[in-house]
């Protein structure tokens, strides 16, 4: 990293909205236990403090309606906890079964989405600190409930005044990550290009991008539409809504290509000097983005001039094709050129967008009402809640898990006395995850980050034995660090978190180095704890998770490819329920990739299911990115009607997904379907216009690759059965 590289980053981290929740949470920590100190009522300053630690978690990005609710909820949830935890015996036998039970029902919360586990983790860590005696403070138990409450309250307040200062930070911080996760997905793409990334590694990067580029889409679209309604179409969220539309787009042409990608690369091969023209503008289209998110950072004119050159250079070495170039092949180039040249004209669109210096007409956009149908709605149904009351729902499973863990966590710090057994506790309730391998990485990254920090604050604390003031500041500062780094670098924020509790011990009490080696023993042993807890207790492989994932991927495909045929029939303006066919196949794919993530964290196992899983997890992205093809050429192009001859490809590909279907929910299929080449198209060809042909060519090969694929699905879910 050079050191323009390194300016930017630390730039970019110091105006992130990390960064600025960090600096909030600690104000709104420190300052009511500084006015308590100077009061002299320090508990009270305490509780208060509390009760922002205890919401802080609920303030992930979203709409502002969601934060704010669940805020009060967490802070409702934690006054509530502690409330109950002051009047539980100080007996480990009536301990340790409400421990387990109220685990477990926090735990349950996750049914309800993310927000709601940050809510259930309120509860959870309000249950932690019932365990370090905390009751002691001077407050009765119902004084120090309030007061967690108010505090609660204290930090909504901040949040409010803070969204009131910068309402659209939040949105441009989600529009710079979308953006350069776009720029990430087109280099990625560009290494199959240049074949400087094996298969697996390179789709494990992109299936990676695509979750989390998909992800900040969805935010997006929450919040746009929420600001919308309490805004109107001001000029600004105008812009931002076809900032976004130009993403979504951005997205499915990134997707694309003329031919299946295992034709193209052989076409490409046999033309050195165009693959290196449309590496180059690959590699200019992502530098492009990046350099829109860095420009709207520094606020100065934006020079986009090398995506032209390298436009025009690509243009150039097409014409150079000689006329013995094989027809085939130099439709493949025209093509692949012409979806390169949409997708730089996207890039520019944003671009044009985002600059200040323009405004925009009202736009023919679609109404809130339509837009609603984008938000993916949360069910808060306690049918919801039931329906994962059994031994089968993941979310059980972990909820039991944790709870068990935390049991056996409390048992084994009385039993072996050890100093602070909540900290034992604390590292199990925040580290422990549904998933093995995330449980495994953070148990290492806590691990590893609180020894780096017990080795920095011990010899701090060692040369500056009775320097008060510096352990005040550095117990501040190390605070900050940790909230504003736990979301990006969990390593780092366990680091500070152990360096900001051993400065806060420093001023507390003379013995602060034995302090240090019991954090670092506790943390240990809840971290081994959580990692094998996770492996042994009712784990969730995601085996079983992964095929409800490929089945919903499939039926949101099978929708997709509905839309697209409907489009092609009416030859209509793009219809609101294509756009939303395609958001729900993207979502659906991006959360199959997910799962495929975690599938290969889990330990080694059923090797063989385990790449079968992943063999048809590639398949589908490859069937998404043949619909993406069609799609994206069709809404681009004035096509011919050829209904009948496009039905003729869809019909066997519509009845192998629904074969498929009924694989993966361990049932017969209906019909057995053998492999056969229908190329209607291919019969159309050398009478045409040059458009029709391009048209021709370019949908035979993606419904015959799409053919091919749906046939594969079968054949692979067959072998699972075998």
């Amino acid at each position: 990293m050079n050191l323009r590289q390194y300016h930017t980053q630390t730039t970019r981290f110091f105006n992130s909205t990390d960064f600025a929740k960090a600096v909030l949470i600690t104000f709104g920590v420190v300052t009511p236990m500084l006015a308590g100190y100077l009061l002299g009522a320090l508990n009270i300053g305490l509780a208060l403090g509390t009760g922002v630690l205890f919401v802080s978690p609920s303030t992930v990005s979203g709409s502002l309606k969601n934060k704010r609710i669940g805020i009060l909820l967490s802070a409702a949830l934690g006054g509530v906890i502690s409330l109950l935890g002051a009047y539980i015996p100080d007996t480990l036998w009536v301990q340790l079964p409400y421990l387990g039970i109220t685990v477990f029902l926090l735990s349950m919360l996750s049914v309800y989405g993310f927000r709601a586990s940050l809510i259930g983790f309120a509860g959870l860590f309000a249950v932690v600190l019932s365990f370090a005696n905390l009751s002691a403070s001077g407050l009765l138990p119902y004084e120090r409930s309030g007061l967690i409450v108010l505090g609660g309250i204290w930090y909504l307040l901040l949040t409010m005044l803070y969204d009131l200062l910068a309402p659209k930070k939040q949105i441009e911080e989600l529009f710079e990550t979308a953006l350069n996760l776009s720029a990430d997905y087109i280099a990625a793409r560009r290494e199959f290009l240049q074949q400087t990334t094996d298969r697996d590694t390179g789709l494990t990067k992109l299936f990676s991008i695509q979750s989390e580029f998909n992800e900040h889409l969805e935010k997006l679209r929450e919040i746009l539409l929420q600001a919308r309604h309490a805004s109107g179409t001001s000029s600004y969220y105008r812009k931002r809504f076809l900032v976004l539309a130009e993403l979504v787009d951005l997205s499915e042409l990134s997707l694309t290509s003329p031919v299946p990608p295992g034709t193209m690369h052989e076409v490409l091969q046999r033309y050195p000097e165009q693959l290196e023209a449309f590496i180059q503008l690959n590699m200019a289209q992502s530098e492009s983005l990046k350099r829109i998110v860095t420009t709207n950072l520094q606020k100065h004119d934006l020079d986009l001039n090398t995506l032209d050159r390298r436009l025009q250079s690509a243009k150039s070495k097409l014409q150079l094709l000689k006329q013995e170039t094989s027809p085939s092949d130099r439709m493949v180039l025209h093509n692949l050129y012409e979806l390169q040249e949409k997708q730089a004209q996207r890039i520019l669109s944003i671009a044009a967008l985002l600059d200040r210096k323009q405004s925009i007409k009202d736009t023919n956009t679609d109404s809130p009402k339509e837009l609603e149908g984008f938000i993916t709605k949360q069910d808060y149904s306690s049918r919801l809640l039931l329906e994962h009351l059994n031994p089968d729902s993941p979310i059980f499973r972990h909820a039991l898990r944790l709870a068990v863990t935390a049991v056996a966590g409390i048992a084994l710090g009385n039993l072996f006395s050890v100093q602070n057994p909540y900290w034992i506790l604390l590292t199990i309730v925040v580290i422990m995850r549904p998933g093995y391998g995330l449980t495994k990485e953070r148990s290492k990254q806590r691990i590893l980050g609180t020894l780096i920090g017990a080795l920095v604050a011990g010899g701090i604390v060692y040369f500056f034995e009775n320097d008060k003031m510096l352990f005040r500041v550095l117990a501040i500062f190390s605070f900050i660090g940790a909230q504003a780094s736990l979301q990006k670098n969990y390593r780092t924020g366990a680091l500070f978190i152990t360096l900001s509790i051993i400065f806060a011990y420093a001023l507390l009490r003379p013995d602060v180095l034995a302090v240090i080696q019991f954090r670092v023993i506790d943390t240990a042993v809840g971290a081994a704890l959580a990692a094998l807890a996770n492996a042994v207790l009712w784990p969730t492989r995601e085996a079983k998770t992964l095929k409800q994932n490929l089945a919903d991927s499939l039926r949101a495909h099978r929708n997709y490819l509905e839309a697209i045929e409907r489009h092609y029939d009416t030859k209509e303006e793009l219809a609101l329920a294509y756009k939303l066919a395609r958001k729900k196949a993207f979502i659906a794919t991006a959360g199959l990739n997910s799962g495929v993530q975690r599938l290969l964290q889990e330990p080694k196992g059923n090797d063989k299911l385990t790449g079968k899983l992943y063999e048809l997890a590639v398949l589908n992205h490859a069937f998404l990115g043949a619909l993406a093809s069609i799609g994206a050429y069709l809404r681009t192009h004035n096509v011919t009607r050829r209904s009948e001859a496009f039905h003729q490809v869809t019909a066997p590909i519509f009845k192998n997904i629904d074969n498929a279907l009924l694989l993966l929910e361990a049932q017969t299929p209906q019909t057995v379907l053998e492999e056969s080449e229908i190329l209607p198209f291919e019969t159309q060809t050398a009478e045409e216009p040059d458009e029709a042909l391009l048209e021709t060519h370019i949908l035979s090969e993606q419904l015959t690759s799409l053919k091919r694929l749906s046939e594969q699905f079968n054949k692979q879910l067959k072998s699972l059965h075998t």
